[in-house]
């Protein structure tokens, strides 16, 4: 016999009242036992017909005494800290309780009302950290009237960042993919919101093209006459590329040169590289061709004029690729969870932070930075997946086993964000910080060379020596 739902919703507010609302028409569920409240002038009163049952600290009881089966957080406005508080209690209840939450009030239009729609659990709450804050207004000006070219525009950081900039007045946005799937999915995403908010969305132009094709890529920044450039095609899979050297180094360094060089020829106003915590101190061949792109990103600056700067954060929360959606996969499954090592930690932040910060970055850019967003604290990847396992009402090692695997090969315990401490600064933004110290080191000949081996001799490179070849402009790489 399956057991009807009985739901309790915390947050007797706006957003409660339109949820139960929608619930009621739809019919989504067979009732709604009740809502939870911290205000004590509502305990007790009914709202939408239907009774607020308790305060937020005897939420535990009540889903034991009224059998609840799915929990749901509306409240739009709430901090971190109370979602956390919220959850807590629901794991102390007797029974497995689903937790869903109504998504956040910050809308990419003003005039899209608060939604009921339902997602699972933000898996970002795991942070334990509130939503970071931008200077909208200044990111307003910066952007209005802009063409944007945004390169990796199919992937995890590409496609919020193309996302993240309808809020603003921009002309254009110009989205590059080599993925003819991804930039159709893009697309369609992009349209859904065009029917919204139609007088505010910018003209779109989907480009399907590889970044290491010199010709192809030209020709669109010729049609498409970009002011702005957010260079996010990259490999960015750590063990991956440790057998796939050569194609991390056309793909990475190649396409990142050819970016570079047609952002100088076509006087692009701005130019932004998208780098990872891997590329500081590189133990992987991914990391290190990270780093060297990084280090091509400052000399086009110091040497032609070109305004870059390169924005460095750690791992990001649901991105391709990352933990987080491997471990949803697995506890659905019913397990095992594999963790490489008990020890193991990692920077993460958010798909909408890193994208809004990246794009906070380039506004207040003067040229030559490399932004370090603010990742809070490390957290162990073990952790993670306890946590994660809590969150779907089971229990770690009893009901989902947790299996270590070993390091994967260029894979550290740790990861680090920044080179020398003493040369970081803070931004106008509290969240971002600036290293002005990483020079780029390479010369003009040097960069001939690495232009010449990335785009004629690495088809005769094997593995050793493309990491040979790295080592001779990165030393510390390892």
């Amino acid at each position: 016999m399956v057991q009807s739902k009985k739901i309790l919703i915390v947050g007797a507010g706006e957003a409660g009242a339109s949820l139960v609302k929608d619930l009621k028409a739809r019919g989504a569920w067979s009732s709604v036992a009740g809502f939870a409240d911290d205000d004590p002038l509502k305990i007790g009163k009914e709202i939408s017909g239907i009774k607020v049952l308790c305060n937020i600290d005897d939420i535990s009881a009540i889903c034991d005494e009224q059998n609840i089966t799915d929990v749901i957080i509306a409240i739009p406005s709430a901090k971190s800290s109370l979602i956390n508080r919220i959850t807590e209690k629901v794991l102390t209840a007797k029974r497995k309780i689903n937790i869903l939450f109504v998504p956040s009030a910050e809308k990419f239009f003003d005039s899209v009302p608060i939604s009921p729609s339902l997602q699972e659990f933000p898996i970002s709450e795991i942070l334990d950290r509130d939503e970071f804050t931008i200077d909208l207004p200044l990111m307003e000006k910066f952007f209005a009237g802009k063409n944007i070219l945004i390169t990796g525009a199919g992937g995890s950081i590409g496609s919020e960042i193309c996302k993240q900039l309808l809020k603003f007045s921009v002309s254009k946005i110009i989205a590059l993919g080599r993925g003819e799937n991804s930039i159709y999915n893009l697309m369609q995403e992009l349209e859904d919101y065009r029917s919204l908010m139609p007088q505010k969305m910018p003209h779109t132009s989907f480009k399907i093209a590889d970044v290491r094709d010199r010709e192809m890529v030209k020709k669109i920044f010729k049609e498409e006459e970009p002011d702005i450039v957010f260079h996010a095609a990259a490999h960015k899979h750590v063990p991956l590329m440790e057998f796939n050297e050569c194609e991390a180094l056309r793909n990475n360094i190649l396409g990142t040169y050819n970016i570079l060089s047609l952002s100088h020829e076509f006087h692009i106003d701005k130019f932004i590289l998208i780098s990872t915590d891997k590329a500081v101190k590189p133990s992987s061949v991914m990391g290190a061709t990270k780093r060297l792109c990084e280090l091509l990103t400052s000399f086009y600056n110091e040497n032609y004029k070109l305004n870059t700067a390169t924005v460095r954060f750690g791992n990001v929360l649901g991105s391709r690729g990352s933990v987080i959606p491997l471990f949803l996969n697995q506890i659905k499954k019913g397990g095992p969870v594999t963790v490489t090592h008990p020890k193991m930690k990692r920077y993460f932040m958010s798909i909408p932070e890193a994208a809004l910060l990246v794009i906070n970055a380039a506004a207040i850019s003067f040229g030559g930075e490399i932004f370090i967003l603010n990742m809070g604290k490390e957290h162990s990847i073990e952790e993670i997946a306890r946590k994660m396992i809590e969150l779907y009402g089971l229990k770690a090692d009893i009901d989902i086993k947790i299996k270590y695997t070993g390091l994967r090969a260029g894979e550290k315990l740790s990861e680090e964000l920044f080179y020398n401490s003493d040369s970081i600064e803070k931004s106008a933004n509290d969240n971002i910080f600036i290293s002005r110290n990483e020079h780029s080191q390479l010369t003009i000949n040097m960069v001939e060379e690495i232009v010449d081996a990335v785009t004629n001799k690495v088809y005769s490179m094997n593995g050793n020596d493309v990491r040979d070849f790295l080592k001779k402009f990165i030393p510390e790489y390892f």
